[in-house]
């Protein structure tokens, strides 16, 4: 090889070229090789054929005779013919990387040698491209060589093949040979490394001691940081403007960790030359910073264990006493690396925020201090690899055991959120760094570079040309020329850059870039700059690649957990997590393009689960926060000062259980603090719930792979769940046996104002609308079901009051009071009617459930109507005889009396009767209450609705009731109530009879009410205490809404007729009573009825009444029911009300 190299020009060699292709195709292999093992540990993308029993004695057989190739007539490998073609498409492409992986290594050797055989001097500080590109591919070399080692399937993959295509070909694959020696021969790799660069083992150790100053300079503690003000750029004001300028400027492109990785690894190649001076004390210096190095991705090796299995085995006395050193730096490393580390990743979180808010307020400062950015970033994710890589590392044997806590940080969510806030800088900015360093390119280095060239007296042709061009490409760039061009491509600047360092580095060159290192200086810092300019993305993408973290899910999980749990300011950092998954598809490769899909979706997985959680996180603080408003609220409310005042006064309160009294509530107790260090429950929560609003509203959007993330998507859906959830407590509807408990609506309206309030405090740290979120939710418990199919609070207060408020009216101890507006209660019933259905309360039920929950009240008060309205056709048609007979013969004394007796079931009769008219007035209640709500909150659409229902169009007055009655106007008929009517009437001549009837059949029913010892009449009421005032609410909705589908002329005649035929049948209540001894005892209080229904009804007047009915008897009864209120009822029977 010395010798065609010495025949060979070292134009000609194109080593610029080899290098940096054989970098691109370690890499790939590498990536390759680590996808094949993975595969293998994956029982679900395992080849099947390892896996299968059949062919698992085959298998034994082909890794047992490895590295020989068995004949085709072995007994034990007779299952593997029948699967030959099978087993060579499915590990084909595991054979052919195995070949690469041959290939690979002995062209890089090939390559290595022939550099060292021209004599190439290799200095990170002169020659950076070409050194760089060196020690990358020696450490690619060593990491595929122990990546292979690693693979404990390879033996049969490759045997299997190799058989398969035995069998299939006829003969042996050609590689097989050397591939299964390559393999044999590297089960120990560590070992094999110094014999394969033994003879240029000086080559690389020369490149690599090149690093001592670089390394030394660079691996400092935090301590040392701070006093040097390592990353401020504000500790010297006056040299803000001023751009970072080094000798060794590419050098600080270089991250830490790639340094350290090609001092550790490197060094295995060249182990004979630790005993040069200072070699031990730079290895010594890196293996003191941690145990676990990089290989690929997650895969890593225990570098001490190595290097003790490289040296300890030497028989040079030398050799072992270095290796009890490596096993002393390996308790070092374990004592204090984790230590340094953590203090490092304290100093950079303070820099980076400090970096962070003084370039988003100051961009322009991009430009001169880009060479800072880009050192801290490199630093920031050295500390964020080095912190996951040593956690999930299992720490090497050694005196000193290793304190877990130093392989742990709870502020990584931090680090790793400052550190892509600064990359997203930056990547905004972008034009103003290319702009920059364009012109700092075209104007400083290019007059710089000028005078430098013109300064190297006799150089060669070709660097003279190259030279030339690199002056007139950087002038192009000052021009204006280079202030046009929108997009830049300097790479054939730094690739030639890099073929004349490898022309001027070797010892037989004219011109030796060593003797003109002021112009190697220059170019290198040209090459850097230029990168700034048309290659952004791939500089930020080799100093900040975040994509390594892909392959710790389990550990950025846990560290999304911490975040959520935590009670500090870390929970602000949560959104930082997804965040990053941005970067996953960095690091898929071209040369495996297959597992870009892979990552993605498992990225995007990664990304939904870790937005569900932070969502429901987030739902679960909302909730709790309004909870505590809502109790908080709930504490004002005039029924919790009860305590207070029992206890304040318990001489003069009355309270007959003195064991149970109600607990002394007092307010403000909550936000009493001993000292400002201690916060409380209320502070702790709400501190949290900021600090995820705040994280949830600085990402707006989350883009991963072709997806786009919104985080507040995934909160909105969460939120009027808690809202549903909350409100349904408000109301507190249970079922306990045949009771059925609620709320006041009162106090339920009084908690939604408290949750309102929280809701509107809340919006000052989310950008969600969640007012607006309310209101949708608000807007469905108007419904009979939510968006989940559960019961609204308008289904269950209208079951409530249908179910128990009319049903315990029905059955008596309640009554219906219309000067209270009102149902009341005895004073000897638990169950308190009017603290449900007085304004009040009634009012606060329409402003929680509005007019369509009104509406849904009224539709289940129709469904009672209607059952009512039913039976009782059922009864008057079967006395349809009787009443017709009445009706006909009214002005027949005796014919009256004989049908009259023929009557059955009055008292059912009169009790669904009564029934129609409770729930008609509680359905009265509502709609005057919905309007006094709607005068407050509308007054203008009501002031419109009511002159458009008082000013209807002539030929259908009719349709304005609908709207009118949705607003709470009363109507002469209730829409709702008609549309029910109409399902029982066919508006035949023959049903119109039947309701004719009704009326009839009511009337010659009202009498007997006289009798009852209940129809005592109650003046502070306005209420008969059987309810029997009801009577005339229900005569004129049923009559009213009846007759209307016959026509207004009907309405008015049959309610009048009605109003004749009760008259006549109420006075005959006088005569019985000088007749009879126990006559009509409340004829007086049934008497009031007609007046109620004249003033009820708008189809009858007061003079028709005076007609039939005379006004004197009225009036002398309402004198008697007020005058002498005790007379008609039972001893003390007043005082229960």
């Amino acid at each position: 090889m010395s010798r065609q190299a010495s025949g060979v020009s070292i134009t000609e060699q194109k080593f610029a070229e080899k290098l940096s292709l054989l970098v691109d195709k370690g890499n790939g292999i590498l990536i390759r090789l680590y996808n094949i093992k993975k595969a293998c540990q994956d029982p679900a993308n395992r080849p099947s054929f390892l896996s299968e029993k059949s062919l698992e004695s085959a298998i034994k057989h082909l890794v047992k005779k490895f590295p020989v190739a068995e004949t085709k007539g072995a007994t034990a490998l007779q299952s593997l013919v029948p699967l030959q073609k099978d087993i060579m498409s499915a590990l084909q492409n595991s054979y052919h990387t195995f070949v690469d992986v041959m290939e690979f290594k002995d062209v890089t050797v090939e390559v290595i040698t022939a550099m060292a055989s021209n004599g190439l001097l290799l200095d990170i500080r002169v020659n950076f491209g070409l050194t760089k590109s060196l020690l990358d591919l020696v450490t690619e070399y060593c990491s595929i060589m122990i990546l292979l080692s690693t693979i404990e399937e390879k033996k049969a993959l490759v045997a299997l093949y190799n058989h398969a295509y035995d069998l299939n070909r006829g003969s042996s694959e050609s590689s097989y040979p050397r591939l299964a020696q390559l393999i044999a021969d590297y089960d120990n790799p560590v070992k094999k490394f110094s014999e394969d660069f033994g003879a240029i083992s000086q080559f690389i150790f020369r490149a690599l001691m090149s690093l001592t100053t670089v390394y030394v300079r660079r691996n400092i503690s935090a301590e040392q940081m701070r006093k040097t003000q390592l990353l401020s750029i504000s500790h010297t004001p006056n040299l803000m403007l001023q751009p970072t300028m080094s000798n060794e400027l590419s050098c600080e492109f270089l991250s830490l960790e790639r340094i350290t990785r090609w001092i550790l690894l490197c060094f295995l190649t060249c182990v004979n030359k630790l005993s040069e001076p200072g070699a031990f004390d730079l290895l010594k210096t890196a293996l003191q910073d941690g145990f676990s190095v990089v290989i690929c991705r997650d895969e890593v090796i225990t570098i001490h264990t190595a290097y003790d299995n490289v040296l300890g085995s030497s028989k040079d006395k030398t050799d072992r006493k270095k290796a009890s050193e490596v096993q002393e730096m390996a308790g070092q490393a374990l004592q204090h690396a984790g230590a340094i580390h953590r203090d490092k990743r304290r100093y950079l979180r303070a820099s980076l925020n400090e970096l962070n808010m003084l370039l988003a307020d100051a961009p322009g400062l991009l430009g001169p201090k880009m060479v800072t950015v880009l050192l801290a970033l490199g630093m920031a994710r050295d500390e964020i690899h080095w912190i996951l890589r040593h956690g999930n590392t299992q720490p090497p044997k050694a005196k000193h055991k290793a304190n877990p806590s130093d392989f742990q940080d709870n502020t990584l969510a931090e680090l790793i959120y400052q550190t892509v806030e600064l990359r997203n800088l930056t990547l905004r900015h972008r034009k103003i760094i290319q702009t920059y360093y364009r012109k700092y390119l075209g104007n400083y280095h290019a007059s710089y570079l000028r005078d430098l060239a013109q300064k190297i007296p006799m150089a060669p042709e070709l660097e003279s040309v190259l030279m030339s061009s690199f002056v007139d490409t950087l002038m192009r760039l000052g021009g204006k020329e280079g202030e046009t061009l929108k997009e830049f491509d300097l790479l054939p600047l730094r690739m030639d850059w890099l073929r004349m360092q490898a022309y001027t580095s070797t010892n037989r060159s004219s011109m030796k870039i060593q003797e003109h290192l002021q112009f190697a200086i220059a170019m290198n810092s040209i090459s850097a700059h230029s990168s700034l300019v048309d290659e952004l993305d791939n500089v930020l993408l080799e100093h900040v690649d975040l994509s390594f973290l892909y392959f710790y899910f389990k550990h950025m999980e846990g560290e999304f957990k911490k975040c959520l749990a935590s009670e500090g300011d870390q929970a602000k950092y949560v959104t930082a997590i997804p965040a990053v998954c941005s970067f996953f598809l960095d690091c898929s490769s071209s040369n495996a393009p297959e597992e870009r899909v892979t990552i993605g979706e498992k990225a995007v997985n990664f990304v939904h689960g870790l937005l569900e959680a932070l969502a429901k996180q987030m739902s679960s603080l909302v909730k709790s926060h309004c909870e505590m408003r809502i109790d908080l609220s709930s504490n004002l409310l005039a029924m919790k000062a009860v305590g207070s005042y029992v206890h304040s006064y318990p001489d003069k309160v009355r309270f007959k259980d003195k064991k149970n009294l109600p607990p002394v509530i007092t307010s403000g107790p909550e936000s009493e603090k001993k000292n400002r260090a201690t916060p409380g429950r209320t502070d702790v929560m709400t501190q949290k719930l900021v600090n995820l609003c705040w994280a949830i509203n600085h990402y707006p959007t989350i883009s991963v792979w072709d997806h786009t993330f919104r985080p507040r998507e995934y909160l909105t859906p969460l939120l009027e769940d808690v809202f549903i959830a909350i409100l349904t407590n408000l109301v507190s509807y249970q079922e306990v046996g045949e009771n059925i408990n609620i709320a006041r609506p009162s106090e339920v309206l009084h908690k939604l104002k408290a949750l309102i309030a929280a809701m509107r405090t809340l919006e000052s740290y989310m950008s969600v609308d969640l007012t607006h979120e309310l209101n949708q939710v608000m807007l469905q418990q108007t419904q009979p079901l939510d968006c989940k199919g559960n019961p609204t609070i308008a289904a269950l207060y209208a079951n409530w009051y249908v179910s128990v408020l009319l049903r315990k009216t029905s059955q008596g101890g309640i009554l219906y009071s219309p000067s209270r507006k009102s149902f009341v209660s005895r004073s000897n019933n638990p169950f308190k009617a009017e603290e449900y259905s007085d304004r009040s309360e009634l009012c606060a039920l329409c402003e929680l459930i509005g007019p369509y929950g009104v509406r849904l009240v009224g539709e289940r008060l129709m469904e009672q109507v209607s059952s009512q309205t039913k039976e009782v056709k059922r009864l008057v048609v079967t006395n349809k005889d009787a009443l017709m007979s009445m009706h006909q013969n009214k002005d027949k004394p005796e014919l009256f009396a004989e049908a009259i007796k023929k009557l059955k079931n009055t008292e059912d009769l009169l009790t669904r009767v009564t029934i129609v008219g409770i729930v008609m007035a509680f359905r009265k209640l509502t709609l005057e209450a919905l309007h006094s709500v709607l005068s407050k909150h509308t007054p203008f659409l009501l002031s419109a609705i009511s002159s458009f229902h008082e000013n209807p169009p002539v030929e259908n007055p009719e349709i304005t009731d609908d709207i009118a009655a949705a607003s709470g106007i009363t109507c002469n008929v209730d829409p709702l109530l008609t549309r029910v009517m109409a399902l029982h009437c066919d508006r035949s001549q023959d049903d119109l009879t039947i309701w004719t009837l009704l009326l009839v059949y009511i009337g010659s029913a009202l009498p007997e009410l006289a009798f009852k010892p209940d129809s005592t009449y109650i003046p502070t009421l306005q209420a008969h205490e059987n309810n029997a005032h009801c009577l005339a609410i229900a005569v004129h909705s049923i009559g009213g809404s009846i007759f209307s589908f016959y026509g207004e002329h009907h309405q008015k005649e049959k309610m009048k007729e009605f109003l004749v035929f009760t008259s006549s049948r109420l006075m005959k209540l006088g005569q019985e009573v000088e007749r009879e001894k126990d006559g009509p005892r409340h004829r007086e209080a049934i008497y009031l009825l007609l007046d109620l229904l004249v003033q009820m009804t708008p189809f009858i007047s007061m003079d028709q009444l005076e007609n039939c009915f005379p006004y004197a008897l009225l009036r002398d009864s309402y004198s008697q029911v007020y005058r002498h209120p005790t007379a008609t009822t039972k001893k003390g029977a007043q005082e229960v009300y």
